[in-house]
């Protein structure tokens, strides 16, 4: 997940604007034990924290170039990675970052590590509460 920026801002004020707000860690195939779940080879794990609710996201990498300008811009697709098969319809326009799968319980047994290891982030101390 990426932050928004605020309209006004420009140049490089606008890339520290669009540094990442959520703890997220760069993940790739073939760096991990694991079955990778994704359709892609690399991406971001990120926790997001609202609350008592933690959710973890996967979503591409776009270059600069790919995202374009404010004003026409281009998302990462982003999905669920969730081993409770409802939250995982919530990702329904991007599944296909998803690697092919033949039954939820498939997709959902290959998300699980990756799961632990986004909720590991939203363990971490904040930037904020580091300084504090």
């Amino acid at each position: 997940m990426h932050a928004v920026a605020v309209p006004l801002l420009a140049g490089a004020a606008f890339a520290a604007a669009a540094a990442p707000i959520f703890p997220e860690i760069v993940v790739a195939r073939g760096e991990t034990p694991h079955e990778w779940p994704f359709s892609i080879d690399e991406g971001t794990l990120a926790c997001v924290r609202i609350g008592a609710t933690r959710a973890v996201f996967f979503s591409e990498i776009l270059t600069p170039e790919e995202m374009g300008e404010f004003g026409n811009m281009t998302l990462p697709r982003t999905v669920v990675v969730s081993s409770n098969p409802l939250a995982l319809f919530v990702s329904f326009e991007d599944r296909a970052l998803y690697a092919p799968f033949d039954t939820l319980e498939t997709l959902v047994g290959r998300l699980l590590p990756f799961e632990k290891m986004g909720l590991e982030l939203c363990d971490r101390p904040t930037e904020d509460e580091v300084e504090d």
